[in-house]
């Protein structure tokens, strides 16, 4: 028989009768044919055999029979290595470098080293054996994590790994790793942080590093350029960084740490790295692209093994600068669109020159700065209103907050006058799309911002609503008691977008709102501090709301649970979703006899 032929047996226990033979073989004998496929092949090849016997699949097995099965160990080797994706890249006797794809985990990796080698061919199997048959694994020196493509150094005997170890920890073995970081990283940076390591909270950083195992200045043994930079919609830029690391057997962890400190993260899930949107299944946007040791088969002659970048991460550089032009175009087309709004008399005297409206022909895009700040004006309910960097940007989203009001408005009936208040005003586009919506009410802005209140004012102006509205310095906390809001009440609607973003979230979407006024946007409580702050004016003087009159509440993502247990002494009269499906706004009312409307 060939010495790569392997033969087990096995007896039918009373367990197995009845069983039909290629359930019993895919059970009993799963340690030798990896894949099911195998153990189809080898029955139809005559080499599984029940009392010596060839037999179908389908054969139901009795208690005592015996069941013998041949594998040929390359062919089982070179089954289970087909459905892992690892690379021989160097071997010497007793040590192997391999090349392991995102998703293949240690063991795999430590048993593929004997199994690649052996299947080589090479001189004396460079150290690889067998025992019953099959490959005994080797001995993973450094890191080998899940989620990245990695260079694996892969020793025979815990010596050899001990001696890998020691050059690793003097700094002889060199790992290069190229990764995508978030930021347009500065060279001078890097250079100058590499120099001069200065780690806030130097304490916590050393117990970081003894329980790591890696020396307290590692930080000194890591080198790293700038290979490109792309812009990115998401993150602003988005830096490929080649890095060499050494001194350590985890030099992905170390520059993962290493980058997060500097300032620049690398794109991913795991500790030490940010998200990147459209890429949260990935673990980090990295991976090694060489090693450089000391044989230890050859007098300390050294070693080079190189892999190439993965397109997936060059693709990724590509998509998120697709998206960014895609993004620019689209921005110019809506500044080619908008074009300027002609100057009314005196109007522009209501702005600052720094929020003039811009002439379409003029305009050219600064940067990442939003086309409505560039043009200064934005659409809105089919409308356009004046915006200025003091002013939130209308978005698509909050329209439903203007469609659910007059709905709801209706549903209660046409009153002669109907009075509405929109606190958080901003640019006055949501007050008076609705006002432009139902021509028989009238409303009051209030703002804590004095520059968002001018251009509400201009674009009260801009479309005639001087009759029949007005606008207040006012805050969430303090409206119920201000003397010019309650001279324009009681109110029969009360519409609010306020601040949602909780500071958290916002510090990780500053590059899709970081344009934006914060005070517009973020709010403390998670996000709630507006809601409550609403809800307790209200509650110090309720007459502010006519006896029939409710809320109108845009909410943020998943936060309708939370303003509801605000709101729990009022009854919801409303709730509609906006066009993506999300549960959008919601009505509170006060009255239990104002019409309820069903989510929409």
């Amino acid at each position: 028989m060939d010495a790569m032929t392997l033969v087990r047996e096995r007896i039918v226990s009373a367990d197995y009768v009845g069983a039909k033979l290629r359930n019993y073989i895919s059970q009993e004998f799963r340690d030798v044919f990896m894949i099911r496929a195998d153990a189809i092949t080898a029955m139809r090849e005559k080499r599984v055999l029940v009392n010596g016997q060839g037999v179908l699949d389908s054969h139901q097995l009795v208690d005592g029979d015996r069941v013998r099965v041949e594998v040929n160990i390359a062919h089982a080797i070179k089954s289970r290595l087909h459905s892992l994706d690892i690379e021989l890249k160097y071997s010497e006797p007793g040590l192997a470098i391999l090349l392991k794809a995102p998703g293949v985990i240690w063991p795999d990796v430590e048993w593929a080293a004997p199994a690649l080698v052996m299947l080589a061919d090479l001189p004396d199997n460079h150290g690889a054996c067998l025992d019953d048959g099959r490959a005994v694994p080797w001995f993973a020196v450094n890191e080998v994590e899940k989620g990245v493509r990695s260079l694996v150094i892969v020793a025979a005997t815990e010596e050899l790994r001990d001696k890998v170890a020691r050059n690793i920890a003097s700094g002889q073995v060199k790992f290069g790793i190229y990764a995508l970081c978030h930021g347009n990283v500065p060279q001078s940076s890097i250079d100058s942080f590499v120099g001069d390591v200065d780690i806030p909270e130097m304490e916590v950083f050393k117990k970081w590093c003894l329980y790591n195992h890696l020396p307290v200045d590692i930080f000194s043994h890591v080198s790293a350029k700038v290979d490109s930079v792309v812009k990115s919609s998401s993150s602003g830029h988005i830096s490929a960084v080649r890095a060499t690391v050494s001194r350590a057997t985890s030099p992905n962890l170390v520059l993962r740490r290493f980058m997060f400190t500097l300032g620049y993260p690398i794109a991913g899930s795991q500790n030490y790295t940010r998200l990147l949107p459209n890429h949260k299944d990935k673990g980090a946007l990295l991976a090694y692209v060489s090693i450089d040791m000391p044989s230890l088969a050859h007098n300390g002659q050294q070693v080079s093994v190189t892999a190439d970048v993965p397109p997936k991460l060059l693709a990724v550089c590509e998509r998120e600068e697709r998206f960014y032009d895609k993004r620019q175009l689209r921005a110019q087309s809506e500044i080619d669109e908008l074009g300027a709004i002609s100057d009314s008399p005196g109007l522009e005297n209501e702005l600052s020159s720094s929020a003039s409206v811009t002439s379409a022909s003029d305009v050219t895009l600064a940067g990442d700065r939003p086309a409505a700040y560039v043009t200064g004006v934005k659409q809105f309910c089919g409308h356009k209103f004046r915006v200025t960097p003091d002013t939130l940007i209308p978005r698509p989203s909050t329209e439903t907050l203007v469609d659910a009001a007059v709905e709801i408005l209706r549903s209660t009936g046409i009153r002669a006058m109907t009075r509405v208040l929109d606190l958080g005003t901003g640019s006055g586009c949501i007050l008076l799309s609705l006002l432009l919506a139902m021509p028989n009410a009238r409303g009051v802005g209030v703002d804590i911002s004095e520059p968002a209140l001018v251009v509400a004012r201009a674009n009260i102006q801009l479309h005639g609503l001087e009759d029949r509205s007005a606008m207040c310095h006012g805050s969430f906390e303090g409206f119920t008691a201000d003397a010019s809001v309650l001279a324009e009440g009681p109110f029969d609607f009360i519409t609010c977008n306020p601040p949602y973003i909780s500071p958290g979230k916002a510090a990780r979407m500053q590059n899709t709102i970081g344009h934006e006024p914060s005070l517009a946007l973020v709010a403390g409580d998670g996000g709630y501090q507006a809601y409550r702050a609403i809800h307790a004016s209200l509650a110090t003087n309720p007459e502010v709301l006519a006896p029939d009159g409710c809320i109108g509440f845009e909410i943020g993502k998943d936060m309708e649970r939370g303003v509801r247990r605000i709101f729990d002494d009022w009854k919801e009269v409303g709730a509609f979703k906006d066009s993506q499906g999300f549960l959008r706004v919601i009505h509170p009312a006060k009255s239990f006899a104002v019409c309820e409307v069903t989510c929409k």
